[in-house]
């Protein structure tokens, strides 16, 4: 028999690989049970937020632990409401049970990197190409979220510290993000455009090749559509990480949590800021072009 058990991937709180897992009902105290065959339904913020590492890395953990994965897309990116109806419609149709306050103080297990070091890294990464006195507009694609908030204000500190004016732009809904900034570029053209995960910087970055000089671009993703930026000069540096250990790990712990299993202690994802000419070094060629088993 097997069991629906439900974890969300880059929901409301957390971005690029950040993982919400949620915590399910189990069998009563006591209860024998066998290592049934997980489902786990996986909850993407866009029509394909996940890049192909992390498929791949949770594709190997589902293999390894016995559990089958259903992956789950919104058609609006990061839609609160689509995301509830999206948990509703699982439940209904066979989860145990599922806890979900759409934070990372709520999470059985958090898969992410640090976001106050990743914000004040990507604030320094764009000091380099914005004049003192310049600004810098720092993309709130999910405003009200926790890892959100920490990536923007760590961001606009270093930033503010350094000479350089930082500026938040809410974005509730990423439909309207080409609207927003097509808007903005024209009337009041910032230096630079910083954005926090993958689906908004591949925004930024295709409305970018719109304008003549558009704003120095930075950000956070992994996607093809990401590093082929970078490598294009479109983009002038992400954060990277080891997007098939992401999301490996983040089905490990899901399946671990459906299981009733100890969570073990998992520490923030490692990350480095690759830029055009160190995209190819070694360290940095691991993270962008893994190979994968």
């Amino acid at each position: 028999m097997k069991r629906r058990h439900i974890f969300q991937m880059g929901v409301l709180s957390l971005f690029g690989m950040g993982v919400l897992l949620s915590m399910v009902a189990f069998d009563p105290p006591g209860l024998h049970r066998k290592q049934e065959l997980l489902s786990l339904s996986v909850i993407l913020r866009g029509a394909d937020s996940a890049s192909w590492p992390a498929r791949q890395g949770m594709e190997q953990a589902a293999v390894d632990l016995g559990a089958e994965l259903r992956f789950l897309a919104l058609d609006r990116p990061n839609h609160a409401g689509e995301q509830s109806s999206l948990l509703a419609r699982e439940v209904e149709g066979g989860a145990d049970g599922i806890k979900s306050d759409m934070s990372a103080s709520g999470a059985v297990a958090c898969i992410s990197a640090d976001n106050a070091a990743l914000g004040e890294a990507l604030g320094r990464a764009a000091i380099n190409g914005v004049p003192l006195g310049g600004t810098v507009l720092l993309l709130d694609s999910v405003p009200g979220s926790s890892g959100m908030a920490q990536r923007l204000s760590q961001a606009a500190r270093i930033l503010e510290e350094n000479g350089r004016r930082a500026e938040a732009l809410g974005i509730p809904d990423a439909h309207d993000l080409g609207e927003f900034l097509s808007e903005r570029y024209r009337t009041d053209p910032p230096d630079a455009v910083v954005a926090f995960d993958s689906e908004t910087l591949e925004s930024a970055a295709r409305l970018a090749r719109e304008f003549e000089k558009p704003p120095l671009l930075y950000g956070m993703g992994g996607t093809n559509v990401v590093v082929s930026g970078l490598e294009r000069g479109e983009i002038m540096a992400i954060a990277s990480q080891n997007e098939f250990a992401a999301g490996y790990l983040a089905v490990e712990a899901a399946a671990q949590a459906a299981r009733d299993a100890p969570q073990q202690a998992v520490e923030p994802l490692p990350f480095l800021i690759s830029r055009q000419e160190n995209m190819y070094d070694s360290n940095h060629e691991k993270l962008l072009f893994p190979v994968t088993r």
